[in-house]
């Protein structure tokens, strides 16, 4: 159930954004958005709710409203982590890693959801048993972009899913630039992975710079176009340099010897898991023949003793369940873990 409060915000939210609306259709909007929420298992807080996320006061304009889904109730340090959506496999194992580390030491990882780093983070933290969250860019109740259902859902059910976006509404170049900002509130410290010389991360960045959150940078080859806006601001002193979690937490104040503690009681479950191994038959052929370095599908098929079109079937499988994918090119790699 929605308060008057919340329902008093969503419909200034709403009246900002269309001033020459009726009261009559005012009312049907606002009546939709409340439908979407509860149909999503998400709740609107305004600005003025005492559970509003109070580390969003700090925004020099936080939002008036926002909608969650999930707790977002975190006991340790919360880190985003940012890159490219184009990142190397390099580039997203280091994520995985790191983000599991993370966890592993207590803190809880937040990102946007988005295709390359953020989802390897994401997929990191939970897989670790620990604790993640996304910002998103589109209302709570969307899943965007397409194929990050799954982990959207696990999401949810971890630290939890935050938006500015009004339920109902689509992704827009001005609500990813929100999306950055928020993260930057919502975090302890900053890292960004892999990213661009005019990487869309460089936003969160700017941000968290703004609000003085403390930022760090991975270092790669420097002959990698995605190392350039880590270099760059390792370059500027804009960020520390990291290179594992015991960086990464020295940056909030915590110490590295966090990671050595060990847990209280057993480990839980894993909130994302990577998929089991397919039954025995084309896929598992496949599977084993796939390597790291993208390969055309004949070649694949003939190391795996398939047709071409067997083979090709048994990838759509394989890549439905996450362990193969198709490169923008058309050759196929092992997804990393598989």
């Amino acid at each position: 159930m929605v308060e008057e409060r919340t329902r008093d915000a969503i419909r200034r939210v709403l009246r900002a954004r269309a001033p020459d609306d009726g009261e009559e259709r005012l009312d049907r909007a606002a009546r939709s958005v409340e439908r979407l929420l509860e149909r999503a298992g998400g709740r609107a807080v305004s600005l003025d709710d005492p559970d509003y996320p109070p580390r969003l006061r700090s925004l020099a304009h936080p939002p008036d409203v926002v909608f969650l889904s999930g707790s977002w109730d975190a006991a340790g340090p919360v880190i985003a982590m940012v890159g490219a959506r184009e990142a190397t496999e390099d580039g997203r194992d280091l994520a995985r890693s790191l983000a599991g580390d993370l966890a592993r030491a207590g803190a809880a990882v937040v990102s946007g959801l988005a295709r390359g780093i953020d989802a390897a983070a994401h997929e990191g933290a939970m897989a670790r048993g620990g604790l993640s969250g996304a910002v998103l860019g589109t209302g709570v109740e969307r899943c965007y972009p397409r194929g990050h259902e799954v982990l959207q859902e696990a999401l949810a059910r971890s630290l939890g899913l935050m938006s500015e976006v009004v339920p109902g509404d689509g992704p827009r170049r001005s609500t990813f630039a929100s999306r950055n900002r928020l993260l930057a509130a919502l975090a302890d410290a900053v890292v960004i992975v892999q990213g661009s010389a005019s990487s869309g991360a460089l936003l969160t960045v700017e941000a968290a710079r703004s609000l003085g959150r403390p930022v760090g940078a991975v270092p790669w080859d420097p002959r990698d176009p995605l190392a350039a806006a880590p270099h760059a601001l390792i370059r500027a002193g804009s960020a520390t340099l990291v290179r594992d979690a015991g960086d990464v937490l020295a940056l909030c104040g915590r110490e590295a010897a966090l990671l050595a503690l060990p847990r209280r009681g057993p480990a839980p479950a894993p909130l994302f898991a990577p998929p089991p191994p397919p039954e025995p038959g084309p896929a598992a052929l496949v599977l084993a023949a796939l390597r790291r370095r993208a390969e055309p599908l004949d070649d694949l098929a003939q190391r795996a003793g398939l047709t071409t079109a067997a083979a090709a079937a048994a990838l759509v499988s394989l890549e439905l369940q996450g362990l193969a994918r198709r490169d923008p090119g058309g050759a196929y790699r092992r997804v990393r873990g598989a």
